[in-house]
């Protein structure tokens, strides 16, 4: 792991991260997946689409991902058209064309929260690229708009600063972790009292030509009850009422380290090992 971890967080008010395998109904991961970080990563610094893929690849960057709050889930149906030449000619004319309808499952701010936030930490084996992130999103000066999944799902991108770990766990200790873990990397679970574990597949990386690399299985901890908004809790200072700081935690045994933040409290394990 390289030593520097930029760590900043990406909110809005809706979020839809879609699973590669829903076809007729577009459902919804609980958490940004590794190959939409690397996009946001990207979309920062201006790298174009199709270029990145070996540079954020899972030998050079690493992610960890700590969903804040309790998001809800809302299914709503949405009405497609398709963008053929014909059909945008009718749609310009103003004449009765025919949608498709499809089912969009999408994620919402908990009961008295304002946003579906996460938090990311990122490193990279080149030390330029990670003071490059930092500056821009201290700065706020993104090459490309962000968004939470879908276009229409603006993001917001806050700094919350450039650390090393606190202290490293080594594999084979026990460690409370808040972050999603690749289920690859457990060693074993040691689960106490009632802990609502949710597990998805997600991709992690693309190959040449856009292709997918094999995907992963996630595991994180939800919470169970309504968030209690602490915005002292921990992240960035000063945000308003509203603005979720909770997360769930699951303790384990790891194949590999994992590392606490004395800057939020968090103890995170990378997506990679």
């Amino acid at each position: 792991m390289a030593q520097t971890i930029v760590i900043f967080e990406i909110s809005g008010p809706f979020a839809h991260f879609r699973k590669f395998y829903t076809n007729s109904s577009s459902l919804t991961y609980g958490f940004p997946p590794r190959t939409v970080l690397m996009g946001m990563v990207a979309a920062i610094l201006g790298w174009e689409r199709d270029s990145y893929y070996e540079r954020l690849g899972v030998e050079k960057a690493q992610f960890a991902v700590v969903p804040l709050g309790n998001p809800r889930r809302l299914v709503a149906t949405v009405n497609y058209i398709r963008t053929k030449e014909e059909d945008v000619k009718k749609l310009m004319e103003l004449k009765p064309f025919t949608g498709t309808q499809v089912p969009l499952e999408v994620l919402r701010p908990g009961y008295g929260e304002k946003r579906v936030v996460y938090r990311i930490y990122f490193s990279h084996h080149d030390p330029g690229i990670n003071n490059q992130l930092a500056e821009r999103i201290a700065e706020g000066r993104f090459y490309y708009p962000l968004y939470m999944g879908l276009s229409e799902f603006i993001a917001e991108c806050s700094f919350v600063g450039i650390s090393e770990p606190t202290v490293v766990h080594q594999p084979g200790q026990e460690v409370v972790l808040h972050s999603v873990v690749n289920t690859a990397l457990i060693e074993e679970p040691v689960l106490e009292g009632s802990v609502k574990l949710i597990r998805e597949k997600a991709p992690v990386a693309f190959g040449t030509g856009r292709a997918r690399m094999p995907n992963a299985s996630f595991i994180y901890a939800a919470q169970s009850k309504p968030t209690v908004v602490d915005s002292a809790s921990g992240g960035i200072k000063g945000k308003e009422s509203g603005y979720p700081q909770s997360r769930g935690a699951v303790k384990m045994r790891l194949r590999v380290p994992a590392y606490s933040f004395a800057l939020n409290g968090d103890t995170v394990v990378f997506m990679e090992g």
